[in-house]
């Protein structure tokens, strides 16, 4: 990378949007997963104990990791967006065009 200055595949941002809010999905169907494990699933009694304490425990971080994951996943949806339109509106203006005309004849661009 250049110093000082910042490169950004928008795709990759878009993208990583996306995944990340797959990934706070996944994590929100978690504690029914590990309800649904009990003595005859796990086949020990202390085991499933175990289980069921680390899911206990597990919830309040959980929900509180996937709040942060939704919004850092629609942070970076947001931002390959709006990184895609100023570039595009960037490209636009060194062309010389305006709403989908050129600014040299006003006729629309084909």
């Amino acid at each position: 990378m250049t110093e000082g200055r910042l490169r950004v595949s928008t795709e990759d941002l878009r993208t990583a949007g996306v995944g990340l809010r797959t990934v706070a999905t996944e994590l929100e169907g978690l504690d029914k997963l590990l309800d649904a494990y009990d003595r005859r699933t796990v086949g020990h009694k202390l085991l499933q104990e175990r289980l069921q304490e680390f899911s206990d425990g597990w919830n309040d971080n959980r929900e509180k990791m996937i709040e942060e994951i939704k919004g850092l996943g629609e942070v970076a949806k947001t931002a390959g967006e709006a990184y895609t339109q100023i570039d595009d509106e960037l490209y636009k203006a060194l062309v010389g065009e305006k709403n989908g005309k050129d600014k040299s004849t006003g006729k629309d661009k084909k």
